[in-house]
């Protein structure tokens, strides 16, 4: 790690130039746009499963005029509750608290503003981008202000800037601060840049020889000593936890509280800690050494990154902490998974798991991932997977998080819930009548869910836009589009199963009934309707979709009908109300979204018919 300021910016400068030759379109910018991009990248893009491309930096980066004090707007790739990311950069060799604190308060000031609709004091780029974020933020998402800068932190304090944010937004559940000074940001870098395949072999060091305690043949218990844990990351990186639930996940409280004793008490550290836990194929005790073959941590990733990042711990400054070493049980593969979840679930306590990350080593996940290669998608059980090279287009790859809200929109016709909530997925209901039903039906379907998510992401909105810039009413049109994503998708779903007689007029009416009562989500009639996708294989045509220019105009066409409604919608209730009212909050509650089918399902029914008649299927 460089250790003086000068040290430090060259490195970040390097890192700049190295970055400029990678991304083409990055290499007549100004240093202080590529700094922008170097930071996203290493941040939120070290995911081997995310790949951030030159035109996503197009999108990413809005610095410039009018910009509303803030230089970078994206959802938080690794968060599957779609957070929105809000960052300001400091391309700065020093830099004062007073400057931190200035940056904060614009950046609050601008969420405040546009939320609220006051996109008057921004440019039409970044009103677009904010508006299309925001629209994807449910109300488990959460608000992150990020303030990345060069320069070295010096005395200025966390809590100080901390408490500026929470000044300006109270809810200290619903927004969050991130600053990232010199070091943090190199050490982001250096992370990024390691890969994280499984550890095969290696060895630590313990208190006293023979110092352990065993459970049979199956499991030890033992003293292990901080430098040797050190030595392992350091020559393993993230690949020590490679089997673990998830990598390191920072969090400001546990982070502090491990340093504290780490640097100030480290004769109490084992008492204050919870220790660690290896999971492994075998282990063998040989005095005070304890060899291991095919390990990995599964539990204590959080204490372990803060050891290998301490400077203080060397073989001089060393001291020890509790570790339970446990063998794989199981017959075959599947109990073996089994049997390492529920080591991984048992024993995480420290912070909280994604329900992404419990599921991660589940059989029937690892199976649905089989189905989905087996219809040439590649689907990542657990983060940190590497995506090969094969399937890095977006619409190649896909996880859990993603697959689960397509299904919520596209089988289970809950297209709010699915950004509003997306937890809603690993309900029993749900979780099971996708990942342990026919999974070779439901890969089928989601490919094509995937396919029509990015498409409406990567092509159709922009186009949209666009087109309706000219039109009458285009304010409210590109309002109502922009929160839309999950509406499309679902719309497309059931005017395919409508068109392929699984949704029939007696089932639609059922479900518009439900929604009148409002009570879609609990009405056991509606739920039993929506699950049956019986001698459903596609949606549409397969001919269609292997003729990708007609299937994206048939797309165009049905988003384009459901917007059309909805924004209709939306503009008589605003001028049938005394306040105005907001696409992003009409569009949290799925029986809206069946408000507006019903509502003109007349028209839309017949319009479904024209469409799809248009379309050659034998």
């Amino acid at each position: 790690m460089p250790s003086t300021n000068n040290e430090t910016y060259d490195y970040i400068i390097n890192k700049i130039n190295s970055i400029k030759c990678q991304y083409p379109s990055l290499r007549n910018k100004p240093n202080e746009y590529v700094f922008n991009a170097l930071v996203v990248k290493s941040m939120f893009y070290k995911n081997p499963a995310n790949e951030v491309t030159g035109s996503d930096f197009d999108d990413i980066i809005v610095d410039g005029r009018a910009d509303g004090g803030v230089d970078i707007l994206l959802t938080d790739p690794n968060s599957e509750t779609d957070d929105l990311i809000i960052g300001q950069s400091k391309f700065y060799k020093t830099i004062s608290f007073e400057e931190c604190s200035n940056a904060i308060n614009k950046m609050a000031d601008f969420y405040l503003d546009l939320s609220q609709g006051h996109y008057e004091n921004v440019n039409e780029m970044v009103a677009q981008r904010f508006s299309w974020l925001n629209g994807n933020v449910g109300d488990e998402s959460k608000i992150k202000f990020v303030l990345f800068t060069s320069a070295p932190k010096n005395n200025i304090r966390f809590d100080r800037l901390q408490k500026t944010l929470y000044n300006k937004l109270a809810d200290q559940s619903k927004f969050e601060l991130v600053v990232l000074f010199d070091t943090d940001i190199i050490e982001e870098i250096k992370e990024a840049e390691s890969r994280r395949p499984s550890v095969d072999s290696g060895e630590i060091d313990i208190d006293v020889a023979n110092n352990w305690l065993e459970y049979e043949d199956m499991a030890a218990i033992v003293n292990v000593s901080a430098f040797s844990i050190k030595e392992l990351y350091v020559k393993h990186s993230n690949n020590l936890l490679a089997r673990n639930l998830r990598y390191h996940v920072s969090g400001a409280s546990v982070d502090r509280a491990i340093e504290d004793s780490i640097n100030n008490k480290p004769e109490l550290f084992w008492l204050k800690n919870n220790g660690i836990t290896i999971i492994c194929d075998n282990f063998k005790l040989d005095g005070k050494k304890v060899k291991l073959t095919n390990f990995s941590i599964v539990n204590g990733g959080q204490t372990t990154y803060k050891i290998r990042k301490n400077k203080n711990i060397s073989k001089d400054y060393d001291f020890y902490l509790p570790c339970k070493i446990v063998k794989v049980q199981g017959k075959d593969e599947d109990e073996k998974s089994n049997f390492s979840l529920e080591i991984a679930k048992a024993t995480n306590s420290q912070k909280a798991i994604k329900n992404s990350d419990l599921k991660a080593n589940a059989p029937e996940q690892v199976r649905f991932s089989q189905a989905m290669r087996d219809v040439g998608i590649f689907y990542q059980t657990k983060r940190g997977e590497d995506i090969p090279n094969l399937y890095k287009a977006k619409e190649l790859h896909s996880d859990i998080a993603q697959i689960g809200k397509l299904c919520l929109s596209g089988i289970f016709q809950m297209p709010c819930s699915s950004r509003n909530k997306p937890s809603t997925i690993y309900a029993d209901r749900y979780y099971n009548d996708i990942f342990n039903r026919n999974q070779q039906q439901i890969a089928k379907l989601c490919k094509e869910l995937l396919y029509i998510d990015c498409y409406f992401t990567n092509t159709f909105i922009k186009q949209y836009v666009k087109k309706a810039t000219e039109t009458p009413n285009s304010e409210i049109k590109i309002q109502f589009a922009s929160n839309a994503r999950t509406v499309c998708t679902a719309f497309v779903m059931l005017a395919s199963r409508y068109y392929q007689n699984n949704f029939r007029t007696i089932d639609l009416n059922i479900m518009f009934k439900a929604a009148d009562n409002d009570k879609l989500s609990d009405n056991t009639d509606v739920y039993n309707i929506v699950k049956n996708i019986e001698g459903i294989s596609w949606i549409l045509p397969p001919e269609i979709f292997a003729n990708k220019d007609k299937y994206d105009e048939t797309l165009y066409k049905l988003f384009s009908l459901i917007i059309q409604y909805g924004s209709h919608d939306l503009m008589m209730l605003s001028r049938n109300s005394t306040e105005s009212v907001v696409a992003s909050n009409y569009l949290k509650k799925d029986k809206n979204y069946i408000d507006i089918i019903s509502g003109c399902w007349d028209l839309i029914e017949k319009e479904i018919k024209d469409i799809f008649s248009g379309l050659q299927h034998k």
